[in-house]
């Protein structure tokens, strides 16, 4: 699947004069495709840091510091940031026809993007990762291109917990969503404990296993017999943090 994905990958890279790799505002570092990255450089394209779904970070924007240039944060969903893209795009090459390559992992809104800069719907759209299955060419203005492609997934992630709190992997396809809501919450507690309070009106445990089972019974997950529902609760937790109702700042 991963050779797939690069070939697929390297096409776009070597059709387009300019690529932007969308990145979700809630984990910078964690959805950078490190190696796309350079495959980029090497072929001599500019890159562009498509820094999606700011809306949900939007309070400590100003607080973070990224170690690339050409970025821009922008909102696909609240059509924030867009123009200034075009703008970018515009300014870094002027030669007509120009072809942008959109690349990034699954699920940080490549499709939604393309949308919001052609203002109306040209890309299929879809909450569950991994949606675009097949490389597009969407005419967006005269004389600009854009071409997208399928989630591109770095072969060295397979940690399923990475997946799930990076938003590549489906919450339904998860295997072990205890561990994984244990690490978001784990994720959160680090930061804020009363992010986690306040959202699910309940006091944090000193074993994160203890706040799963705290939520559980908050809000009546519950098996026959009284058994707290894990497996549902964690589930819930994964889709809440996927979701972006679950916000920490990133430092």
């Amino acid at each position: 699947m991963a050779k797939n994905f690069w070939f697929v990958v390297e096409r776009v890279i070597k059709e387009s004069d300019i690529i932007v790799e969308v990145l979700d505002a809630r984990f910078i570092e964690e959805t950078r495709n490190k190696e796309l990255e350079r495959k980029v450089k090497k072929a001599n394209k500019k890159l562009i840091h498509a820094i999606n779904k700011a809306d949900l970070i939007k309070d400590f924007v100003d607080d973070i510091a990224l170690p690339f240039k050409n970025f821009v944060f922008i909102s696909a969903k609240e059509n924030l940031g867009t123009s200034r893209l075009r703008s970018m795009i515009k300014d870094l090459c002027k030669k007509r026809p120009l072809n942008v390559g959109i690349v990034g992992y699954p699920n940080t809104g490549k499709s939604s993007l393309i949308n919001t800069l052609k203002q109306k719907r040209a890309a299929g759209t879809s909450s569950a990762p991994g949606f675009t299955k097949g490389m597009q060419k969407i005419k967006v203005s005269e004389g600009i291109y854009l071409i997208d492609t399928p989630g591109v997934i770095h072969y060295r992630l397979e940690d399923e917990a990475d997946q799930a709190i990076i938003n590549t992997k489906d919450v339904n396809k998860i295997k072990d969503p205890e561990a994984v809501a244990i690490r978001i919450i784990d994720k959160i507690v680090s930061v804020d404990q009363k992010i986690l309070e306040d959202f699910y009106n309940i006091k944090c445990k000193q074993l994160h296993e203890d706040t799963l089972r705290e939520i559980a019974v908050r809000f009546n997950w519950l098996l026959k017999g009284g058994e707290p529902n894990i497996d549902l609760t964690a589930r819930r937790i994964i889709q809440d943090w996927q979701r972006g109702k679950l916000i920490v700042k990133i430092n």
